[in-house]
């Protein structure tokens, strides 16, 4: 993939997931009481912290791979 279809294609997506997961963390620091009750919010940060950390396994997989690669100019 070159990097302009990464930056047409996959940049994007991050960047949201970026934007997304900053509003999160500032809306749960503003929230002055928790319930005493399991709430729907809760269950969805449970879902995606697993997405999130099958991402990232993912990531750190395809990362190992890269740094494995030859060099461009290696003879």
């Amino acid at each position: 993939m070159t990097l302009f279809h990464w930056d047409m294609t996959v940049k994007p997506h991050l960047q949201f997931i970026e934007a997304g997961a900053a509003m999160a963390a500032r809306h749960a620091r503003a929230l002055p009481i928790k319930p005493e009750f399991q709430t729907m919010a809760q269950d969805q940060l449970a879902e995606t912290r697993k997405i999130l950390e099958s991402a990232l396994a993912s990531i750190i997989a395809a990362e190992i791979i890269y740094e494995t690669k030859a060099l461009e100019n290696a003879a």
